[in-house]
């Protein structure tokens, strides 16, 4: 069963919170909601408001616009997960190491197409 929207948002809230070390506790207590909220949220029980995303938002140091990033319908869903990481891999760099790798991908992506 393809992911639902609730579930894409989810999995980008997750990420943005591992991404900066955070436990679903510490989350929580910076958002003002439980951690069974948080939970809920992260495995696309529930939908967060848009003033628990914009806190969610806040407290990641996100914009909200980035829990819809791929989110479509369409998009499939394994595709979504790893585009997710590669977003974060990409936060997590500095801008000069940023800009090799995507030189990198360039280089792959012409030597893939050379190959096929």
């Amino acid at each position: 069963m393809p992911l639902s929207l609730k579930q894409r948002v989810g999995l980008r809230v997750k990420e943005a919170r591992v991404a900066r070390g955070l436990t679903q506790e510490a989350l929580a207590e910076l958002v003002g909601r439980t951690v069974e909220a948080v939970s809920n949220i992260e495995r696309g029980r529930t939908f967060p408001t848009i003033e628990t995303l914009e806190q969610l938002g806040y407290s990641l140091g996100v914009p909200v616009q980035q829990f819809f990033e791929g989110a479509e319908p369409n998009v499939d869903d394994q595709r979504y997960i790893l585009e997710g990481k590669l977003r974060d891999i990409g936060r997590q760099l500095s801008l000069e190491d940023l800009e090799i790798a995507v030189e990198q991908l360039k280089v792959f992506i012409r030597f893939k197409a050379r190959v096929q």
